[in-house]
């Protein structure tokens, strides 16, 4: 199987970067996607070959690519595989990086043990799958404070000020296992009172910097004909003051700024706040 992930400028100009894998090939392109932002205007195509567990696919893919000027980078979970793709590309001249390779065999001398050179061990179907199904389904109900019945369920409640990224924040969250339930903060309003009566440590409130948040709002009402305060930004320095207020009369809160923050950096200090550092595997 191969397809295009990025395109970038002038075709034409553009360096070739491939990826091989013998599973789906996400592990590489997160990571090349991560190296590649580091380059203004890099003018690459990445493109990825998935599902190439044999011999005969790998020469195969790499005799049709190796016309290129082209760059490989693999993930092979078999190391006899990650073996061949290295000597097939030193015999042509093709500039590669072996991404599994490395840390495996280290990890394999640090543990002690022998790793199984499964590709579809990431991908397989277990009670974590489920269990995060289950968390997408909750955070969905939930969201923007829908309904409150289940709020005792809920590993993580959101709360926030309109557009600090509650909902696509619940939403990553949900797709890593988490049971999220976000509520929004809105003037004039009091919290709901289950919210008091959770665990308090699971309660997170987002907050971001007032112009940033103006210009976020103004964003979402670009379309829209309105006279509303919702950008203006006395009223909204307003309401970041009173989320600050809300904070200090509850001590257990955590409190993330979301201000120019992804969401995937978001989520992670949030479940620092809430649960550390260390990582269920």
């Amino acid at each position: 199987m191969n397809y295009e992930v990025i395109s970038e400028g002038d075709l034409k100009a553009s360096k070739k970067i491939y990826i091989l894998s013998d599973g789906t090939g996400q592990s590489a392109i997160n990571i090349l996607r991560a190296c590649l932002i580091q380059f203004d205007d890099p003018q690459a195509r990445l493109s990825i070959y998935s599902k190439i567990d044999s011999e005969e696919k790998i020469i195969n893919v790499i005799n049709k690519i190796s016309k290129d000027d082209s760059f490989v980078a693999f993930t092979m979970a078999k190391k006899g595989l990650r073996q061949l793709v290295h000597e097939v590309c030193h015999s042509r001249g093709i500039p590669h990086h072996d991404i599994l390779g490395p840390p495996v065999e280290k990890l394999q001398n640090f543990l002690g043990k022998t790793p199984k050179e499964n590709p579809n061990l990431l991908r397989k179907v277990d009670s974590k799958y489920f269990k995060r199904i289950e968390a997408v389904e909750f955070c969905i109900s939930h969201d923007d404070g829908k309904t409150l019945k289940r709020i005792h369920e809920a590993d993580i409640v959101l709360l926030g000020l309109s557009r600090t990224s509650k909902t696509p924040t619940s939403f990553f969250l949900g797709q890593q296992g988490f049971k999220v339930i976000n509520i929004p903060i809105v003037p004039e309003v009091e919290l709901p009172k289950e919210v008091f009566e959770v665990d308090q440590n699971k309660v997170v409130c987002l907050i971001m910097d007032p112009e940033v948040l103006q210009k976020v709002r103004m964003a979402r009402l670009k379309h829209y004909k309105t006279s509303s305060r919702y950008t203006d930004l006395r009223k909204i320095f307003e309401e970041v003051e009173m989320v600050y207020d809300l904070v200090s009369r509850n001590r257990s809160w955590h409190v993330v700024d979301t201000t120019n923050k992804s969401v995937e950096e978001t989520a992670r200090e949030i479940i620092i706040k809430v649960y550390g550092r260390e990582l269920e595997i």
